[in-house]
């Protein structure tokens, strides 16, 4: 008998065996005790080297409390929750040490004396950003890393990729999930918490709602798809498409309690509990229907046993299940039709298909929201049902408020636009936010609404009143002035108006527009603004004119609305934009001044207080405003929902130029040091190699593919990606900024060379011939369908003609 040798034993292990060879293999396992024991050894072996180390109480404090920070890796959380999910004790231990946090964070914020600020800025200018930790807790974290790095060698030796933190079983029908944009965020009134999930990162964040703060990260690998709470048991629900994996996370100690493989047909779309009982509803859809055969079905499953108790064949691929809180009936919602069935899924009515639906929690009324064309219409159903409702924009995301009435998320192309509804099918009001796609809830407590998309949070506060359009004149509006008391923090130097105008609407510019001698361009009057600053957000540009007045100009509409003025005497040298905030930032001096682009108001203006100059300012993407200082080695945040602003030490690092990628990843480059690196604020962590260029640099942008180009003042232009940066153009002569057109491609803007008067623009690879205009600029910006727009300071947009950049 020839016996299958160590290598073979692998190779069969790894998958990597020829399909006569494997045949030959097992055929030989099949018969020999001693190897069919060997693979069995190995498989063991394998499996084991996956799992998190198991660590005792006393090793695992430090992870645990690293994790609380934010601070710990995936491997470390892994452990960690692997960890509680059998100790009770350290659960305790940590729903304790989260109570004390909530509690600190409760605290009202004091300006201290200029006394305590001294003594904060010498202990911060000479501590040491790594301190050593408690030997058993330095072994914990390396028997962590050393697990993960073994893990990591024996899956890519298994499939050539990283490791996942639970073990999946693989899809035997190859199978791809349909996912719906729903399903992303759960609120949890039990214990006052925000579920988000991360989709890209396998991940669910447990959030404070008050401020968006990440409680606790919880590792639930795979790829998740949808979220559910079962409210009755006080658990969390994660449907993992692929895999038909539901994950359970108990809401009381935020850890993975249970992952169950789930038996059910065609692939799974969406997840729900039944209020009545409790029990996991699955919709799926079958893989390739035959005429006349069911398109989809229901999956009642056990919530304690996890065994499917019934199956309901239904004859539209369902998008999702929508149970009714008040109980007895749910709304399977499908691309062609809604079927409202009541407890036993016997139809009761048909309605239009759509995205998303909502039961009314004041009445026995029912909202779909489905597409019509290239807009939306919301379509009610019950005995006082009002007419349907048609909405601008593409439908995304509904949601049922507690008077009755609904929040509809719309996509206008750039941006999105949630609408209150009220109970008899009228808009009371809309507010335009930045995400334009993902799930959307309503928190009753603090009066505002959350957009989630793939992890990202757009919050902001439910309007007041219908937003109503003027025709008089455009006016001004100022706020008061206040003190600035000094505050490591921030204090707010300028509280904001309770009563502020809408803003006003002025003459369409695009109808005055004409085509210059060119033949490039459009030329469009701004009807007397004189814009020193502009920033895009979505299809706006936010200006600053040479008064300190703000306004917005739609660049698909061509429409000009009036903001108002900033405070009296700010001083702006940066302005920056993203979210629902337009920021400006006097370099000297720190203050910001904040724009409010959801609500078109101005919100303020707020003392920071910084211990250097400003050298740059970036907007991440849930918002907040990040702050580099030129003389400190110092990172700040700024939150313009609470006012506070949390600082991070970089170690020795001085930042001149600063951007954030899609992930929200800080991307900075530091001049002196002669290096450009990345910042996660996830996990604290720095990255940074050297890049030798010439001057300084001058402008700073991550495209769609994670390139970074950097801009120098000697009219350098480089990408940097994997660590190796590559010289696309030389200018000789500054670059004035970087832009994404609406594809995320880089593009340049810089002065004519010398003796000729304008400004010229490319795409940043060198690929495309440079445009040139005549004249000062100061901006450049694409609109959602390509048109380049720059601002002339004299009271004017040049705007390239259709099809041409």
């Amino acid at each position: 008998m020839v016996h299958v040798s160590a290598e073979e034993l692998s190779a069969l292990l790894d998958g990597e065996l020829s399909p006569q060879a494997e045949l030959r293999a097992r055929q030989h396992l099949a018969l020999c005790p001693s190897c069919s024991a060997e693979y069995a050894l190995s498989v063991r072996l394998d499996d084991e080297l996956r799992q998190p180390p198991v660590l005792a109480c006393n090793e695992v404090l430090l992870v645990l409390s690293a994790a609380l920070d934010r601070e710990a890796s995936e491997g470390e959380q892994a452990a960690a929750q692997h960890h509680l999910a059998g100790c009770q004790d350290c659960r305790a231990s940590v729903e304790t040490w989260s109570a004390f946090s909530a509690a600190i964070k409760a605290l009202p914020v004091i300006a201290p004396s200029a006394r305590i600020d001294d003594a904060i800025y010498a202990i911060t200018r000479n501590r040491r950003t790594y301190r050593p930790a408690p030997v058993r807790g330095i072994a914990a974290r390396a028997l962590i890393a050393v697990t993960a790095a073994i893990a990591v060698i024996v899956a890519s030796l298994g499939s050539g990729g990283g490791p996942a933190p639970i073990a999946v079983l693989p899809n035997p029908t190859g199978e791809r999930a349909i996912v719906a944009s729903a399903q992303q965020i759960v609120f949890n009134s039990r214990n006052n918490t925000m579920y988000v999930l991360d989709i890209p990162g396998a991940a669910v964040d447990a959030r404070d709602p008050a401020t968006n703060d990440i409680k606790i990260r919880i590792q639930v690998g795979g790829e998740p798809t949808a979220l559910a709470l079962n409210e009755g048991a006080n658990r969390v629900l994660v449907l993992d498409a692929s895999q038909k994996r539901v994950t359970e996370i108990d809401a009381g100690s935020n850890t993975v309690i249970s992952a169950t493989t789930v038996a059910v047909a065609g692939t799974p779309t969406s997840i729900s509990v039944d209020p009545s009982t409790n029990n996991i509803v699955v919709a799926s859809t079958a893989k390739s229907p035959a005429s006349g055969a069911a398109a989809g079905s229901v999956s009642v499953i056990n919530s304690d046993t996890k065994q499917v108790e019934t199956v309901r064949d239904i004859n539209v691929a369902l998008r999702l299940v929508v149970p009714d809180q008040q109980g007895g009936r749910s709304a399977l919602v499908s691309a062609d039709a809604t079927q409202l069935v009541d407890g036993a899924y016997k139809l009761i009515a048909t309605l239009p298909g759509g995205v998303s639906a909502a039961f009314s929690k004041r009445s026995d009324n029912v909202a779909v929201l489905s597409a019509s064309g290239s807009d939306s219409v919301l379509t009610f159903s019950g005995f006082s049902a009002p007419d349907a409702l048609k909405l601008t924009g593409i439908p995304r995301a509904l949601t049922a408020l507690p008077d009755g009435g609904y929040l509809v998320l719309v996509d206008l192309g750039g941006r999105g636009r949630v609408s209150k509804i009220t109970r008899d099918g009228a808009i009371f009001a809309s507010i335009e936010v930045a995400s334009t796609g993902g799930d959307l809830i309503y928190d009753a407590a603090t009066d505002r609404f959350t957009v989630a998309n793939n992890g990202h949070l757009d919050t902001a506060q439910m309007p007041e009143q219908v937003a109503t359009t003027q025709t008089a004149p455009p006016t001004q509006t100022s706020n008061p002035t206040t003190s600035n008391s000094p505050s490591p923090s921030t204090a707010p130097a300028t509280p904001e108006p309770s009563v502020q105008p809408v803003a006003t609407i002025g003459p369409n510019v695009l109808s005055q527009a004409h085509v210059l001698t060119a033949g490039s361009y459009y030329n469009l009057p701004l009807n007397g603004i004189r814009p020193q600053f502009v920033a895009a957000n979505g299809s706006r540009l936010w200006m600053l004119d040479q008064s300190n007045n703000v306004s917005s100009f739609d660049m698909n509409t061509g429409d000009i609305y009036d903001i108002g003025s900033l405070a009296a005497g700010a001083q702006v040298s940066y302005w920056v934009s993203g979210g629902s905030y337009v920021y400006g930032i006097d370099a000297r001096t720190g203050e910001v001044s904040v724009v409010n682009t959801a609500r078109e108001r101005v919100q303020g203006r707020y003392a920071t207080n910084v211990l250097s100059p400003v050298s740059a300012v970036a907007v991440g993407i849930d918002g907040r405003l990040w702050i580099a200082m030129r003389s400190a080695p110092y990172l700040f945040v700024f939150d313009p929902m609470t006012q506070l602003m949390n600082g991070f030490d970089l170690a020795g690092t001085r930042i001149s130029a600063l951007t954030i990628d899609s992930a929200g990843r800080l991307y900075y480059a530091d001049d002196a040091r002669g290096t450009v690196g990345t910042f996660d604020p996830r996990t604290s962590r720095l990255n940074e190699v050297p890049f030798a260029r010439n001057g300084t640099t001058t402008a700073l942008l991550v495209d769609s593919t994670s390139t970074l180009w950097v801009g120098t003042s000697a009219g350098e232009i480089w990408s940097v990606r994997g660590g190796r940066a590559t010289l696309t153009v030389t200018l000789q002569r500054p670059v004035s900024e970087f832009a994404p057109d609406q594809t995320g491609k880089a593009w340049y803007l810089a002065s004519l060379p010398s003796g000729l008067n304008g400004f010229a623009y490319a795409s940043a690879d060198g690929k495309q011939a440079p445009r040139s205009v005549a004249g000062p600029i100061v901006s450049l910006n694409f609109s959602p369908i390509g048109r380049a727009f720059l601002a002339d300071p004299r009271g004017f947009f040049y705007m390239s003609v259709e099809g041409g950049r």
